[in-house]
């Protein structure tokens, strides 16, 4: 009896519990229904906000339009761009959003306004709407409106066309027309590890070529290892090389494609492989730059180099901390701070706080070691008083600013066909990173009361480039000499021009050092590839007297992509070259901005440089982990 009336107690707290989880569900889906909602409404106040910014600048052109050069306000893309975090294709979708709202969908609008919409359906309604007469939008808008509140952006981009095919045939036929003529397109985009390249054709030939495929990629025999996506992807390439069939992956002696001709060898990419003067003997652990992608990891850059043709540039470091006076060194600090051609990876100096020692002659032949350290200079010392003296507690010194480094490219190799890199590890082990053993005086010792001590930043962890910006500006807020430009007659430091200075166009290494610095439009939240972008002069070139004006050299050019060339050619927009090549954007409205190159990084630890690599030329290949070594001789 006792039994079942706690077995029932027990099932009523069950239920009770029950019932409270699926009420605290509830609650939570109704918070996110009212955040998304508030988050439409939000998005639709931006919009709006772009447009009506857009839609003034322009009716600004067109009342100044008397025959000059007007931006057509591209200004205003420029500004919501930088201003809005994103690329210019984003902002200029946002701000025809907002203007298409306005004058085109008033009850998209207000759906949109009152959150019942997003953002990703409000585009879509516009974009299959673009084109189609007044009246007949007015019609189906009403409908369209009450589709997008059931339908996700797909089939509502579906369903919107289907409305327009019956209500007005021939004005479907317009728009598809218009959209085969005009959307044929092929774009790659690169996003890390991976690219895609996307295709837009008719409905047609997609599905032939989604057949073509298809059957091409049937070729393998039924044991082959890849998935089906995966094997059409292999497919689209074999096809691109012109091979005659998909090779097989199932390394069976009974494959089906056994007997077949050997497929050739397909055409590799250019590699170019940008190295510090201290890997100048080997890749070892730096990344490349594949033309085209950008930054790849080195062992695919070995193995493209391997069968392919690549290019070495030059690079050494240069700390742009001290360069830009963000980072200043005590008078009895016995640093060299005039030496700025490092060959390392952080470029980073000595610590004040540690003692620094005379550098040490290179009998290798080494290539660029900065305030190169002994590590044995005081350790005999540093013994006899660690002997006869009990170890002092001695409180952790303070931590250091921030250090940061740019690469500054001084030279491009020739074109080699394929051959070996070394891999990393195979050459001679180099010192340690610290100048000397850790001290007793440097250590962080455990305080007398046990309590922990404060630990350092990990010297490990890289410092993005939006730390190493956001300290710049920093740094130029507080002290806007800061902001000088580095050589503002844009003659790069020289006293003579040297060859090619005076020619408007740059020649081939120069183009070829600019591209592989900049890496991409050295605009604010610009990334198109620097191979499609033009060269700019940051001091104007004068053809008239190419002396006074700025010279053709590395460092008074920049990659810049002819929107926003255009920009800072109509004066909307200035740049200041900063040292280490940093640039700082202003816009007439009082935008500001600053871009790095691609070679930007730094640490938050006052890191000693990356010791010297020591190697020899002719280095051999060593023999393959399959290889068993020769037997000793009996």
């Amino acid at each position: 009896m006792f039994e079942n009336g706690g077995g029932v107690g027990e099932v009523r707290s069950g239920v009770e519990a029950e019932a409270a989880s699926l009420l605290a569900d509830v609650a939570a889906l109704d918070e996110v229904d009212r955040f998304c909602q508030a988050e439409n409404r939000f998005a639709a106040r931006k919009v709006l906000a772009a447009g009506r910014f857009w839609e003034s600048w322009i009716e600004r052109d067109v009342r100044l339009g008397s025959g000059d050069i007007v931006d057509c306000g591209n200004g205003a893309v420029a500004e919501l761009a930088v201003r809005m975090g994103c690329s210019k294709t984003v902002a200029e979708s946002h701000a025809s959003l907002g203007m298409d709202l306005r004058l085109r969908l008033p009850l998209a609008r207000a759906a949109f306004e009152s959150g019942e919409l997003d953002l990703p359906r409000v585009r879509a309604i516009s974009r299959e709407t673009t084109g189609l007469k007044p009246e007949t939008v007015a019609a189906l808008e009403p409908g369209i409106v009450a589709a997008a509140r059931q339908l996700t952006p797909g089939p509502l981009a579906g369903e919107i066309g289907r409305l327009v095919s019956e209500f007005s045939a021939e004005e479907a036929a317009a728009q598809r027309e218009t959209a085969q003529e005009l959307g044929r397109r092929i774009v790659k985009r690169s996003r890390g590890n991976m690219s895609t390249i996307e295709v837009n054709v008719s409905p047609e030939e997609a599905e032939q070529v989604m057949q073509l495929v298809t059957e091409f990629a049937a070729t393998v025999c039924p044991h082959d290892k890849r998935g089906k996506r995966c094997r059409l992807v292999d497919a689209v390439l074999a096809m691109m090389h012109g091979e005659p069939y998909l090779r097989c992956s199932c390394d069976r002696t009974d494959c089906a494609q056994a007997g077949r001709a050997a497929l050739p060898g397909r055409r590799a990419p250019l590699t170019q492989i940008t190295m510090d003067v201290a890997t100048l003997v080997g890749l070892l652990s730096e990344p490349a730059y594949l033309h085209g992608h950008g930054l790849i990891d080195p062992e695919l850059a070995r193995r493209l180099a391997a069968d392919g043709t690549w290019q070495a540039l030059l690079t050494e470091a240069l700390n742009l901390a001290e360069e830009l006076g963000l980072v200043t060194h005590r008078e009895d600090d016995g640093t060299d701070n005039g030496n700025h051609g490092a060959a390392d990876c952080d470029g980073a100096h000595d610590s004040d706080d540690r003692p620094t020692a005379e550098p040490v002659d290179d009998p290798a032949g080494t290539v660029g070691a900065v305030n190169g350290i002994a590590p044995e200079s005081k350790s005999v010392e540093r013994s006899a008083r660690t002997e006869a003296d009990p170890p002092e507690v001695v409180p952790p010194p303070p931590l250091q600013p921030p250090r940061f480094c740019v690469r500054s490219y001084l030279a491009r190799g020739s074109r080699r066909k394929a051959g070996y890199l070394p891999e990393f590890g195979t050459l001679p082990v180099p010192r340690p990173c610290t100048a000397s053993p850790p001290s007793s005086e440097h250590q962080h010792p455990t305080p007398p009361d046990g309590s922990a001590s404060p630990m350092p930043p990990d010297p490990s962890v890289p410092t993005s480039i939006g730390t190493i910006t956001d300290a710049i500006l920093a740094a130029i807020e507080a002290d806007h000499t800061l902001a000088r430009p580095e050589h503002p007659d844009g003659h790069g430091g020289l006293t003579a021009p040297p060859d090619g200075a005076l020619t408007y166009r740059p020649d081939a290494a120069t183009t070829a050092l600019v591209h592989a610095r900049d890496g991409h439009c050295r605009f604010p939240g610009c990334t198109r590839p620097a191979a499609g972008c033009q060269l700019d002069h940051i001091i104007e070139y004068l053809p008239h007297d190419p002396i006074a004006g700025g010279w053709t050299i590395a460092a008074n050019l920049h990659c810049l992509c002819q929107f926003h060339h255009q920009l800072k050619t109509l004066g909307l927009w200035t740049v200041t070259a900063l040292p280490g090549h940093a640039m700082l954007w202003t816009s007439h409205t009082g935008t500001t901005a600053l871009t790095l190159p691609t070679g930007a990084h730094g640490s938050h630890t006052m890191k000693t440089p990356a010791p010297p690599i020591f190697g020899r030329r002719g280095h051999t290949p060593p023999p393959s982990p399959g290889t068993p070594p020769d037997p000793p001789p009996c």
